[in-house]
């Protein structure tokens, strides 16, 4: 939705698990996932209390989305009820990003 702004995925790992966690989008020191647009440093340091387990990395996806889904054992798109695609615009759509 904003293709200018340089917005990246992020995966989060967590202890000593091979798989991360939580994939999010990420803008500079800013990260929007579930929770709408909150600091990455916020965002990490909630998943790590939640799961009573610290961040071991977060790595930024490099990869076709679909590709790293399928290598780390995440869902399809096609793999969820109906597109996601349209819902999930229609989610973003309802939060500023912090550079509005």
């Amino acid at each position: 939705m904003y293709p200018d702004k340089g917005i990246a995925l992020a995966a989060v790992y967590l202890s000593d698990f091979e798989h991360p966690l939580h994939v999010y989008a990420r803008w500079g020191t800013w990260a929007f996932d579930a929770s709408g647009w909150n600091l990455e440093s916020e965002l990490l340091q909630v998943n790590s209390d939640f799961e009573g387990l610290p961040v071991r990395q977060v790595e930024t996806i490099r990869s076709d989305l679909r590709e790293f889904c399928e290598e780390h054992v995440h869902r399809q798109p096609h793999q969820y009820w109906a597109d996601p695609t349209e819902r999930a615009r229609a989610y973003v759509g309802r939060y500023n990003p912090p550079w509005l």
